[in-house]
């Protein structure tokens, strides 16, 4: 009866252990898949971010560079400042045709009034005065672009001097630009000019023609606000 007893027990606390044993197996089927999801790495999102922000800087900065060049508006207004040191003040407007292109528009006006002399209480005309009259265009293109911008091009303006006398000027110039301010550039102008020179004596009968060409150099200096 003992041996009986005994046998039992013992049957008993195989299964037991059997039991417990096929437990703790299941319990670490199931927490595997949630340790590998913990140690697996997390996808480098931010690194992708830092790498594209020095790259998104950089093109910031190129921008503001270009921007800096003096010449960041579409349409501006000069005026020409060796004209107006020579009693010859021209205006320009000048548009910008793309990044590295500016087609500019000069125009210049000026009346000069008669003289009168007076002498012994009586006056006298001179017949002097005379208007003159400046219309042109200049175009400018850019192959060097940064903090001083080089342009080389040209300019063609037809002066009406007086009622008899002209000129055209044909003006090949190369120059650097440089903003001042913002939106407000200097710009400096050398060159070589070609001026012709026609007209006549004014006589109603045996009018007398004449034309000449004249050689030489030439230097401008404008200062431009570029206003939009």
């Amino acid at each position: 009866m003992k041996k009986m007893f005994l046998a039992a027990l013992t049957a008993l606390a195989l299964c037991s252990y059997s039991y417990a044993q096929d437990d703790e197996d299941e319990y670490e089927e199931e927490d595997a898949p949630a340790r590998v999801v913990k140690e697996a790495p997390a996808p480098a999102v931010e690194d992708e971010e830092e790498d594209e922000a020095p790259v998104v800087k950089k093109a910031e900065k190129k921008k503001a560079a270009k921007k800096s060049s003096g010449e960041g508006g579409f349409f501006g207004i000069g005026l020409d400042l060796t004209g107006v040191l020579a009693n010859q003040a021209k205006i320009n407007a000048t548009f910008k045709l793309g990044d590295n292109m500016a087609l500019t528009a000069i125009l210049g006006f000026q009346h000069r009034g008669e003289t009168t002399l007076e002498a012994n209480g009586q006056e006298q005309d001179q017949g002097d005065d005379n208007t003159t009259l400046a219309i042109g265009a200049g175009f400018d293109f850019y192959p060097i672009q940064g903090a001083i911008p080089f342009s080389i091009g040209g300019e063609i303006v037809y002066n009406s001097l007086s009622e008899n006398d002209s000129r055209l000027d044909i003006d090949i110039l190369a120059g650097v630009h440089g903003e001042l301010v913002k939106n407000l550039v200097l710009s400096g102008k050398a060159g070589f000019a070609i001026d012709y020179n026609f007209g006549d004596d004014g006589a109603e009968q045996n009018k007398i023609e004449y034309s000449r060409v004249d050689f030489g150099l030439a230097y401008k200096v404008y200062l431009t606000w570029f206003a939009f």
